[in-house]
C-alpha cells in the first residue's frame, strides 16, 4: 500500500472517530427556569428600532422576518437578510407551505448595494422585495422571487414588544437583539404564481433581530415559537449563551386582543422527547412544555410535535466548497435549522378566568455548536 492510501485510510479512520464527536447525543430533557420572572416591560419598538443597525464588523448580522397562516390552509414563512449570519450577503428568502405542509422554496442571494435599508424607520428596497411601514399599525411587504411573487399589507392586530435590553444580562454583554414588530397581524394581499394571481387573507407575525457577534460566539441552541389562540397571542423562546456567565434567556408575551398582558423572562420552557435528524445529526425537541403564573396572569401549554416541514444544512447554505463542508462538519460543529409543525393544548388565566386554548403552531430549533 503506498503512502497516499496509508494517509487516506488514516484521515478516513480520523474522520469517522471525529464524526462521532460532531454527531451529538440528544439530551434527556432540557430544562430552562429563572429563579424569578423579569418584568421586561409591554413597550412597542420604535421606528428607529426597527430600521437597520449600524453594526461594525465582518461578523455582524440583522434580519427581518413575516410568517403567516392563510385562509386558504398554505403558510408563509419570508426573510429579509441584511447580511445573513451563513454566507454574510445580502439574501432574500420565501418559503410557501401548502395545506399538506409540502414546501415551495426560494432564495435569491443579493449582490452588495442591491438591498438599501433605512437607518431611521423601516424601509426596505431591493430586487428581491421591499417592506414599507406606513404608519404605526400598517406594514407592506413583497417578494419577487424567480418563480413567486407575492404582496401584502399586514395590519397590527396585537401590538409589537421590544423587551427591556439587559434585563438579566449586562449591558456591555447584550450583543443579541430582538424586537417584536407586530406580535400578532392581519394579512391581505396576492401571491403570483405560475401565472395565476389569486387573492389571499390570513393572518400572521412579524420580527426582526440583530447581533454585534458572529451567531455562533453567542448561542449555540435555542428554539422559538408563537401561538395564536383564538384572541390571545403567545410568543416565546429559550436562547442558551456560550457564555458560562450568562444565563439562558427565556422570554413569553401574551397579549389578549390589542392589549399586551404580560412580558416577562425566566418562565420555564421544557423540551422533551428529543430526536435526532439521520442526515443532519442534531437533535430536536418532539415535546415543549410552557408554564408561567405571574402577577394575575397564568399559562400553562403543552406542544406536540406533528412533523417536520423544514431542515436546513447551515454549512452548505455558507457557500462553502465540498471539502471545506467537510472539514467543518467533521472537526467542528453541524449547524442545523429545523421548522417544526404542531398540535398544542392548555389553559390561560387572567383574572382568575381560565380559558382552554387548542390548535396548531409552529417553533423553530437553531442548533448552531
Amino acid at each position: 500500500m503506498n503512502k497516499v492510501k496509508i494517509a487516506f485510510v488514516v484521515l478516513m479512520g480520523l474522520s469517522l472517530m471525529l464524526s462521532a464527536c460532531t454527531h451529538l447525543n440528544p439530551p434527556v430533557e432540557i430544562s430552562g427556569k429563572s429563579a424569578s420572572y423579569i418584568d421586561c416591560g409591554k413597550n412597542p419598538p420604535t421606528p428607529g428600532d426597527m430600521a437597520r443597525h449600524t453594526l461594525k464588523g465582518e461578523k455582524t448580522f440583522e434580519w427581518w422576518y413575516f410568517d403567516g397562516h392563510l385562509e386558504t390552509g398554505e403558510t408563509f414563512v419570508g426573510v429579509f437578510h441584511a447580511r445573513s449570519f451563513t454566507s454574510g450577503k445580502p439574501v432574500v428568502t420565501f418559503s410557501l407551505y401548502g395545506s399538506d405542509w409540502v414546501r415551495d422554496g426560494y432564495v435569491r442571494m443579493l449582490e452588495e448595494g442591491d438591498m438599501k435599508i433605512s437607518g431611521e424607520d423601516l424601509q426596505l428596497s431591493s430586487s428581491a422585495g421591499y417592506i414599507r411601514r406606513l404608519d404605526d399599525k400598517t406594514v407592506l411587504v413583497g417578494w419577487d422571487m424567480k418563480g413567486i411573487k407575492a404582496d401584502f399589507k399586514l395590519t397590527t392586530l396585537a401590538p409589537g414588544w421590544l423587551p427591556a435590553r439587559g434585563a438579566d444580562i449586562p449591558e456591555e454583554k447584550n450583543v443579541f437583539y430582538w424586537a417584536v414588530h407586530q406580535g400578532r397581524n392581519r394579512i391581505e394581499g396576492t401571491i403570483l404564481k405560475n401565472g395565476v394571481v389569486r387573492k389571499v387573507k390570513g393572518e400572521g407575525y412579524a420580527d426582526h433581530n440583530w447581533g454585534t457577534k458572529a451567531i455562533h460566539e453567542i448561542t449555540p441552541y435555542w428554539i422559538w415559537g408563537r401561538i395564536l389562540a383564538g384572541q390571545y397571542t403567545l410568543i416565546y423562546a429559550n436562547v442558551s449563551h456560550n457564555d458560562p456567565t450568562l444565563p439562558a434567556v427565556l422570554p413569553l408575551y401574551i397579549a389578549k386582543g390589542d392589549q399586551m398582558i404580560a412580558g416577562v423572562n425566566g418562565v420555564t420552557i421544557r423540551q422533551r422527547n428529543f430526536v435526532t435528524h439521520p442526515e443532519r445529526k442534531r437533535y430536536y425537541p418532539q415535546n415543549v412544555d410552557i408554564d408561567y403564573a405571574g402577577d394575575g396572569v397564568e399559562a400553562h401549554i403543552r406542544i406536540r410535535h406533528k412533523a417536520l416541514v423544514e431542515d436546513r444544512d447551515l454549512i452548505a447554505e455558507a457557500g462553502l466548497n465540498p471539502f471545506k463542508q467537510w472539514i467543518a462538519k467533521t472537526f467542528i460543529a453541524r449547524p442545523a435549522y429545523f421548522r417544526i409543525i404542531a398540535d398544542y393544548e392548555g389553559t390561560i388565566v387572567e383574572g382568575g378566568v381560565t380559558t382552554p386554548v387548542k390548535g396548531e403552531c409552529l417553533y423553530e430549533i437553531m442548533g448552531l455548536m
